[in-house]
C-alpha cells in the first residue's frame, strides 16, 4: 500500500519512467538511516517524535530535497524555537543553503540581537568559512 501522494518528488519517481518505477525501490544514499526512518514515519503517520537540534536539521534538509513541505515547516518551527548563541550561525548557513528567507531572517535577527555572538571563536570561524554571509550580516548590523 502506497501513502497518499502529496509528495511530488516521490510521486514523480514512481509515476514517471524512472528506475524507481521499474524497481519499486528508492535508493536514498545521501541521508543517514535515522533521518530516512524518521522521514518515512512522518510520511505514513504525520508525526515526528523527539526532535533534537541535529535531527531537525537533517530532517529539514531531507524535507526540502524531497519537497515534503509540512515536515519542512515542522522542522523550521522547531529550529526557530530552539535558537541559541551556539547554533545561530549554523542555522543561518542551513537557511542560506536552502534559500529559506524566513528561516534566514530569523537567524540573522537572533544574531544581531545577541551582541556577544560577535565576540566568540564560533563567530570568527563563521567569518572565515562563510565570508558572504558574514558580510551580509555586518551590513545589516551597520544599518541598525
Amino acid at each position: 500500500m502506497h501513502p497518499q501522494w502529496p509528495f511530488p518528488v516521490f510521486k514523480a519517481m514512481f509515476i514517471n519512467d524512472m528506475r524507481e518505477r521499474n524497481s519499486e525501490c528508492v535508493n536514498i544514499e545521501d541521508l543517514d538511516d535515522d533521518t530516512v526512518q524518521t522521514m518515512l514515519l512522518y510520511i505514513y503517520t504525520a508525526t515526528v517524535p523527539d526532535l533534537q537540534w541535529g535531527s531537525a536539521c537533517n530532517l529539514y534538509t531531507a524535507a526540502d530535497k524531497y519537497e515534503i513541505l509540512t515536515l519542512k515547516y515542522k522542522c523550521s518551527s522547531f529550529l526557530k524555537d530552539n535558537l541559541s548563541p551556539e547554533n545561530a550561525c549554523d542555522l543561518l548557513i542551513l537557511a542560506d543553503r536552502h534559500h529559506d528567507e524566513d528561516l534566514k531572517s530569523k537567524a540573522e535577527k537572533f544574531i544581531l540581537n545577541d551582541e556577544e555572538i560577535f565576540d566568540t571563536n564560533r563567530w570568527k570561524l563563521f567569518m572565515k568559512t562563510n565570508l558572504q554571509l558574514a558580510a551580509d550580516l555586518m551590513y545589516l548590523k551597520c544599518k541598525k
